[in-house]
């Protein structure tokens, strides 16, 4: 299993979970407490089970996923990071889909020095092209 002792460890860790189509691993980076917005306009989901199904969702196109930090912006024991992912995979259809945006995540500290995701906002500024 994956390290989260920094944030750029457990943005690998996401990765990895998110190709390997593991959802537990993928749920490990986030917290109790983790707003996510699962699309542009929506209302963002709250709590463990909202944002399990909406991960599995994600999952369930079989991603291959790829990010790449832009910015980052650190606070003690939070941070704020911008990236840039994008997604390609099976839609319920059965056709390719791909997706992809600027991602703005806010990193806390836990009190066992571990980071977790509590706030990820994927579809922060769509991006053209990939």
């Amino acid at each position: 299993m994956g390290s989260r002792n920094s944030v750029t460890e457990l943005n690998e860790l996401f990765v990895e979970a998110m190709n390997a189509g593991d959802l537990d691993l993928a749920m490990s980076c986030w917290d109790e407490n983790t707003v996510f917005q699962t699309a542009p306009g929506t209302e963002p989901v709250r709590g463990i089970p909202a944002l399990r199904e909406a991960i599995q969702q994600f999952i369930d196109t079989k991603p291959h996923l790829t990010i790449e930090e832009l910015h980052r912006v650190e606070a003690g024991d939070v941070v704020l990071v911008a990236l840039k992912w994008h997604l390609a995979g099976t839609g319920p259809d059965g056709q390719p889909i791909e997706m992809g945006a600027v991602d703005s995540n806010v990193f806390c500290r836990q009190a066992d020095g571990t980071w977790r995701i509590r706030i990820d906002n994927p579809f922060h500024s769509q991006h053209i092209g990939f």
